[in-house]
């Protein structure tokens, strides 16, 4: 075989085998699938409200049709005018992302982190109780 003489690191291999270069020169733009409905959310009110976080109420003029919502969700530079939290944004963002994929809502919906308990500075309070001085 032609392989056998060429050495394993040798910057021949790629061109050998595939006759043409292991990369490009044109930027690898993501296609985003559409947001549709589905057997556990058949319209777009249901989907904001399984996703939680007050979704439903903060996105109330997108929730009438698919289309008013997959225009959020493939221009995603509208979630800013709406006034949304940096965290809001992101968690919708990644839960419109996983939805268009084809998750279910119920297989992935995260509850909210609750609020710190103690705050701390590092080992001078372990359980609400302080430590060193």
């Amino acid at each position: 075989m032609f392989l056998s003489s060429v050495r394993a690191s040798s910057s021949r291999i790629p061109s050998l085998v595939n006759g043409s270069r292991m990369f490009s020169s044109t930027c690898r733009r993501m296609d985003k699938a559409p947001l549709r409905a589905s057997a556990e959310t058949p319209t777009p009110q249901d989907l904001l409200s399984k996703i939680g976080r007050n979704a439903d109420t903060k996105l109330e003029g997108f929730n009438e049709s698919w289309d008013k919502l997959n225009e959020l969700w493939m221009r995603s530079v509208k979630l800013y005018s709406l006034g949304l939290s940096v965290k809001e944004r992101r968690y919708l963002l990644w839960a419109f992302s996983r939805y268009s994929q084809g998750s279910t809502p119920s297989s992935f919906i995260k509850p909210p982190k609750p609020p710190k308990k103690f705050r701390g500075w590092g080992p001078k309070i372990q359980n609400g109780v302080r430590v060193r001085e």
